[in-house]
């Protein structure tokens, strides 16, 4: 995945992660849109470096990559 799309991604996400928890908490007020604002870019963070993660394990796990030197294998 490249870099731009998974940064808009972890930015979709940190939004809509922060507009939910306040949706559910019930009560909007200065200290509860700060604090989970907060929250959800923090969440954003780590859904961002966790993403990363993911794609170069399965990167790294590709089975149908060719090897690198095939003359080597022989």
């Amino acid at each position: 995945m490249k870099p731009a799309l998974l940064t808009s991604c972890s930015i979709a996400f940190a939004v809509l992660w922060t507009c939910g928890m306040l949706w559910s908490s019930g009560t909007i007020d200065l200290a509860n849109v700060i604090i989970l604002s907060a929250c959800g870019a923090l969440a954003g963070v780590a859904w961002y470096y966790a993403m990363r993660w993911v794609f170069q394990l399965m990167h790294l796990a590709r089975p149908s990559d060719p090897p690198a030197n095939p003359g080597a294998e022989q």
